[in-house]
């Protein structure tokens, strides 16, 4: 928000509250209250169309508004039909008003574009089942999709190179917080041996689809392929220890022939 709009908002805010008039006639004057102004930009089709909303608010309540569109104020309740009144027969208000759909809008949108509607970011796609498979036994198959920017995304699967639209489930965007988002995509499915299944990836940040294969194997590879991954640990584990034994066999002899040099003086 340019630093320029301060000042008429502030001018704005100064003429509501009037404690004395239009809030609080034939009213209890409340202890405490909260007034709000709060500005909005939308924009259709880059700055092709735009529209610049201030919503003024009493409390909880918005009570009146500038909308672009319209070129002038409106009261939304009883209590901002004298404020939107008083806007609307002031020139200098409404020409401000008016001229912050280029001043504040559009120059904010260009200094925005290339950190937000120009940033792209790739997503890593990972494919997995969800629970061990068994040929010829129901499971899901995972599509994990993260890390990526804009939330324009398509993702699709195939088996044997022929898409599959039945038994597909997704989680629908998920933000993360640090302006990148995440999905995951599900396909049911009952595995052949031999087939092949795709999760096919497009995204504007992509110079051509992504794609991730998954082969449905025999239980027996499945198997081999774990027993492979425990004896790598198991042999990670022994390496580990043979390093810390040998690192402190090596200390011993130093530390006796210390001693023994302490001894002799």
């Amino acid at each position: 928000m340019g630093s320029s709009w301060v000042p008429w908002v502030v001018t704005l805010l100064v003429t509501v509250i009037r404690l004395d008039s239009s809030m609080t006639q034939g009213r209890d004057s409340p202890e405490d209250f909260v007034i709000q102004a709060k500005a909005d930009c939308y924009f259709t089709n880059g700055t092709e169309k735009v529209q610049f909303v201030v919503r003024f608010i009493f409390n909880l309540e918005e009570y009146a508004r500038f909308d672009s569109n319209l070129g002038l104020f409106v009261a939304l309740t009883e209590l901002g039909q004298p404020d939107a009144e008083l806007w609307n027969n002031r020139p200098d208000i409404l020409a401000r008003s008016r001229a912050s759909v280029d001043a504040l809008c559009r120059h904010n949108y260009k200094l925005g574009a290339p950190f937000t509607v120009g940033r792209k970011v790739q997503p890593e796609v990972t494919v997995y089942p969800e629970r061990i498979p068994a040929l010829q036994h129901s499971n899901l198959l995972l599509c994990s999709v993260t890390g990526f920017y804009p939330g324009d995304i398509k993702i699709t699967w195939f088996r044997n190179g022929q898409e599959q639209r039945e038994g597909v489930m997704s989680t629908g965007l998920i933000r993360n917080g640090d302006w990148t988002f995440q999905t995951m995509v599900m396909l049911a499915m009952t595995p052949e041996l031999g087939e092949v299944y795709t999760c096919l990836v497009d995204h504007p940040s992509l110079l051509s689809p992504v794609s991730v294969e998954w082969r449905a194997q025999s239980e027996y590879s499945w198997r081999k392929m774990l027993s492979g991954i425990a004896a790598f640990l198991v042999g990670l584990v022994f390496l580990l220890v043979g390093i810390v034994i040998h690192n402190r066999a090596r200390k011993g002899p130093k530390s006796s022939s210390s001693s023994t040099a302490t001894l002799r003086s």
